[in-house]
């Protein structure tokens, strides 16, 4: 495809949209994990301290997260053991009511998208790590263009949620910031 058609396709609304779901996304960078959370023992994710994702959707956007920030290298901390999901929920009650409940229907769809879109007999987490790594590849490169704004919004939400752990810093060779920032939490009772 060439540029031209590219831009050509782009509306000053879709740039406006992608501009701000960008700018939106980045602030969970900025995001840490309640004190409280972050002192607690056990499991890195906790899906009962969750506001908006329920348990069920903890454990299929984990998987998920783990397979689109998958990188090979045994230095890297899993998903699990870092606070990536719980990042990610933070984030998700800054944002519309509207949002939140089409981000859950995305998890459902995507969660039961094997049976149906690829005739597979497990869902996605029951997948092996190769078929899930080609189930998402195939709503990366689908023709749909829901699905590949799917892939979108579910790879950004890994990439910033894992990303912005410190754990992750380390074996990526950055030091994070020259000058440290004061990071904003949500309290619970917000």
């Amino acid at each position: 495809m060439a540029v031209q058609d590219l831009v050509r396709g782009l509306s000053r609304r879709t740039f406006l949209r992608h501009a701000a779901l960008g700018a939106g996304w980045l602030a969970v960078s900025r995001l840490r994990p309640l004190p409280a959370l972050a002192a607690s023992a056990g499991p890195a994710t906790d899906a009962a301290a969750m506001r908006v994702l329920t348990p069920r959707q903890v454990e299929i956007l984990t998987v998920v997260v783990q397979r689109m920030v998958e990188s090979g290298s045994p230095d890297m901390p899993a998903v699990r053991e870092t606070r990536a999901v719980e990042t990610i929920d933070q984030a998700l009650q800054q944002v519309d009511p509207a949002v939140q409940s089409q981000l859950g229907w995305l998890i459902t769809l995507f969660q039961w998208g094997p049976p149906v879109l690829q005739f597979r007999l497990h869902r996605f987490t029951g997948l092996s790590p190769a078929q899930q790594d080609d189930y998402i590849r195939d709503w990366a490169t689908s023709r749909v263009e829901t699905r590949r704004l799917g892939f979108q919004a579910l790879k950004n939400l890994a990439m910033l949620g894992y990303y912005s752990q410190d754990a992750t810093w380390k074996p990526l060779h950055y030091d994070g910031p020259w000058v440290p920032r004061a990071r904003r939490t949500l309290r619970a009772d917000s």
